[in-house]
């Protein structure tokens, strides 16, 4: 059995930044509360669980005084709410988020109505919601959006997404909006907010794909990024998202000449080592 790593993968420079200002902060201060994790995958936080960083869910549950902002961001009203407690607040919101939530707050400041192409319920979509003000709106498909009736508020529209998304996807989704609305807007403007990162890795797993005979697609079940990498090599070949090397079924790369790895952009470097000595293993 041949084993391929892809050119690109595994942790980003925007969550390998987050994990070091979070040992750095332990360090610190000592054990310390995340306002969600601060990366979506099990293995990252059990690691960081270890260190003495907890995750909560919501504001509510926090008990400071140190609390962390995860990589994928906060609105701004998450971030006054900890200031109005006195909380030290540790800010390890991915750069490339950052940008995006910049973006969406100058449209929203010369009063365009944003829509943001990315999954609603994501924190990062949230996050990017809270930059772009009471108008703004956010969906994967044109048709989860309530256009009709609201003319008024679509005059001036802006299409950003959400970092991890794919490029070819947002392409067609804001060509489909300025199709529906541009008859009756007066300016439509298409931001690119996309991750280079995510992109990259994404295209590195796809030009792999296409030369091995199985790809192992390691990260988080709810990583956004993890889930786009396994969308994309499944459309080239037999393809399995696994979270760890104990779910590696032997009867799946049995027989398998060259078989292919990539990791989401949240996966751990220990993930990809333990996924590599099972197949070699096996």
């Amino acid at each position: 059995m041949r084993i391929e790593r892809a050119r690109e993968l595994g942790l980003c420079h925007g969550v390998r930044r987050a994990v070091d200002m979070l040992r750095e902060a332990t360090t610190r201060h000592g054990p310390l509360e995340t306002l969600g994790p601060v990366a979506h995958n099990n293995v990252l936080v059990h690691e960081l669980t270890a260190l003495g960083v907890t995750s909560v869910d919501s504001l509510d549950r926090i008990r400071g005084p140190v609390v962390a902002i995860s990589a994928h961001g906060a609105a701004p009203s998450v971030t006054r709410e900890l200031e109005r407690r006195g909380l030290t607040i540790v800010d390890t919101t991915c750069p490339t988020v950052a940008r995006a939530q910049r973006v969406a707050e100058g449209l929203a400041n010369e009063g365009f109505t944003i829509v943001i192409f990315g999954d609603a319920g994501h924190t990062e979509v949230k996050g990017l919601l809270g930059w772009a003000g009471e108008r703004s709106l956010a969906a994967l498909d044109i048709a989860g959006l309530p256009l009709e009736g609201r003319a008024e508020a679509f005059q001036r529209v802006a299409v950003i997404s959400q970092t991890t998304q794919r490029v070819a996807e947002f392409t067609s989704f804001a060509k489909d909006l300025c199709g529906k609305l541009l008859q009756g807007t007066e300016e439509f403007r298409v931001v690119n907010t996309l991750c280079c990162a995510t992109q990259r890795r994404q295209e590195s797993a796809a030009e792999l794909a296409r030369r091995v005979d199985v790809m192992l697609v390691i990260g988080g079940r709810h990583s956004a990024n993890t889930r786009r990498l396994a969308e994309t090599c499944s459309a080239l070949v037999e393809t399995y998202h696994i979270e760890t090397a104990d779910e590696i079924e032997e009867a799946r790369v049995r027989g398998k000449g060259h078989v292919g790895i990539t990791a989401g952009a949240s996966t751990p470097d220990s993930s990809i080592e333990l996924v590599e000595r099972r197949l070699r293993e096996l």
